[in-house]
C-alpha cells in the first residue's frame, strides 16, 4: 500500500513547505513520495495545472493512501475539489488529513457510509470556497480603504498582465506554457489571465 503526500504553497499561505515537508515526515512517509506545490495558489491555479499534483495523480492507485494537511491543498474551489475527490474515491483511493485526523476511504462499501462521505465532502468543498470568497472580500475592502487614505501603494506583478493577455489571444497556450515563456509562476499567469487590469501598474 503506497501512502502519498501532497502539499502546496502559496504566496500568500501563512504555512510554509517547510512545514508540510514536516507534517510529511512525522507521518513516516519517505521523501521519495512527498510532493509539494510552491508558489501555487490553490483557487486561481487548478490541481491539472500543477506539476506535482500530476505526479501523485498518476501515482495514485486502489487501496493508495493520499496523506494532506487539508483538503483545500488541492483546491479552494467547489467544483474542482469535489470533482478531484469523487475521482481519488472511484479509484479506490483513502485520503487522511493529518489536521484532524478527517479519513475518505474510496474502498466504502456501505451505500450509507458513502452517502455521507459524500455528503460531508461537499459540504466541506462549499465551505472552502466560500471561506475563500469571504476573506478575500475582505482583504479586498481593507486595501481599497488603505488606498482611500493613501496609505497603500500595491505591489508590483512580476509580469505586465496585458502583455500576458495579448500574448494568449495570439499564441494560444496553457497556463503553465505561458509561465514557461513568461519565466513566471503559473498562479502569476492564472491572475493575469484573469486581471481586467489593462497595465502591470
Amino acid at each position: 500500500m503506497r501512502r502519498i503526500y501532497y502539499g502546496r504553497v502559496s504566496a500568500l499561505d501563512r504555512q510554509t513547505a517547510a512545514s508540510q515537508y514536516a507534517d510529511a515526515d512525522e507521518q513516516g512517509i519517505k521523501h521519495s513520495d512527498v510532493f509539494i506545490d510552491e508558489g501555487v495558489g490553490g483557487y486561481h491555479v487548478s490541481p491539472s495545472e500543477r506539476p506535482q499534483w500530476q505526479h501523485v495523480e498518476r501515482g495514485l492507485r486502489k487501496g493508495s493512501v493520499l496523506v494532506i494537511r487539508w483538503l483545500d491543498r488541492i483546491s479552494r474551489r467547489y467544483d474542482e475539489l469535489h470533482e478531484t475527490m469523487q475521482r481519488l474515491m472511484k479509484k479506490g483511493v483513502r485520503v487522511e488529513c493529518t489536521l484532524n485526523g478527517m479519513v475518505l476511504d474510496g474502498q466504502e462499501a456501505d451505500p450509507t457510509r458513502k452517502a455521507v462521505r459524500d455528503a460531508i465532502l461537499a459540504f466541506i468543498a462549499a465551505q472552502g470556497e466560500a471561506d475563500y470568497r469571504y476573506r478575500r472580500e475582505n482583504q479586498a475592502q481593507g486595501i481599497a480603504a488603505a488606498r482611500q487614505a493613501g496609505k497603500y501603494k500595491g505591489r508590483k506583478p512580476a509580469v505586465d498582465y496585458a502583455e500576458v493577455r495579448a500574448y494568449h489571444a495570439e499564441h494560444g497556450g496553457s497556463v503553465r506554457a505561458l509561465a514557461e515563456h513568461f519565466g513566471v509562476g503559473v498562479a502569476t499567469i492564472s491572475r493575469a489571465l484573469n486581471s481586467d487590469d489593462t497595465s502591470s501598474k
